[in-house]
C-alpha cells in the first residue's frame, strides 16, 4: 500500500476525516480537527500500518499538522 494512502486511512479510520472535504495544507490543529491525543493516536496507527515504530526523535508535531506534512513525513520514514 503506498504511503498516501495511509495517511488517507488515518485520518478517515482513526477521526472520520475525509481528506477529499479538506485542504492538503489546512493546518487540523488550528482548525480543531485534532488535538495532542489525536496526534499520538495518529503515530500509533501509523506505527501498526508501517509495521515499524516510529521513533520519538523522528518527528515532531509540525510534521503532522496538515495531510501535506503527513505524506511528506510518511515518505522520509523509509
Amino acid at each position: 500500500m503506498e504511503r498516501n494512502e495511509i495517511a488517507t486511512d488515518a485520518l478517515l479510520e482513526i477521526f472520520g476525516l475525509d481528506i477529499m472535504e479538506l485542504e492538503e495544507d489546512m493546518d487540523l490543529l488550528d482548525n480543531g480537527l485534532l488535538d495532542s491525543l489525536s496526534m499520538v493516536n495518529l503515530i500509533m496507527y501509523l506505527e501498526v500500518r508501517l509495521g515499524r515504530r516510529i521513533d520519538r526523535k523522528d518527528y515532531c508535531m509540525e510534521d503532522l499538522r496538515s495531510v501535506s506534512k503527513i505524506k511528506k513525513f510518511l515518505l522520509y520514514l523509509k
